[in-house]
């Protein structure tokens, strides 16, 4: 396992990526990443204009990741996220849904929902976790305002089998968005 600092785990994250050839998955835990996400439509969301920032969402046809999330669906490999939720939904969870319904389905991804009522006392990361073509592994680290602020990763010559076991538990409990 090796831990990078935000600035320095980008060209590992990248590796990995690109390295992928038939799956990428991640678990997402918290329930806030404001700091993560500064966009127009979120902020319209949380000043309480839901309507302005739907319209702004039906205008993000093409974004980053939408992109890659279609050209890796072109090429086969299943893009598939569940999202860690609480009730009551936080702001930004109730707009992430929204997000993913209009931005992340439409580009190929899967995305499935799991109460965090149903997974208490679960070995839960305290950040999300991502994992590449089942053999590498990355866990990012966020500070109180939801922005990253490391990754620790996980290589072929490192154990995953639990991260593997938390990911085929998870897909049995979640339901798709």
């Amino acid at each position: 396992m090796k831990t990078l600092a935000r600035d320095k785990a980008h060209a590992l994250w990248n590796q990995y990526w690109t390295d992928m050839q038939q799956e990428w998955f991640k678990i997402e835990v918290l329930q806030d990443y404001t700091g993560e996400d500064d966009s127009p439509s979120l902020r319209a969301w949380l000043a309480g204009d839901k309507q302005k920032s739907l319209e702004l969402l039906a205008q993000t046809t093409h974004n980053g990741w939408r992109n890659q999330c279609m050209q890796n669906h072109g090429q086969d490999v299943l893009m598939r996220r569940i999202r860690i939720i609480e009730k009551p939904y936080t702001p930004y969870t109730e707009w992430e849904l929204e997000f993913y319904k209009m931005v992340n389905i439409p580009g190929g991804e899967q995305i499935f929902i799991v109460n965090k009522d149903a997974v208490s006392g679960w070995n839960l990361p305290t950040g999300d976790l991502m994992m590449f073509d089942n053999q590498r592994a990355a866990i990012c680290a966020y500070d109180e305002t939801g922005r990253m602020i490391q990754q620790s990763f996980y290589d072929e010559n490192d154990d995953i089998r639990d991260f593997l076991q938390l990911k085929h538990t998870l897909l049995d409990l979640a339901q798709p968005l």
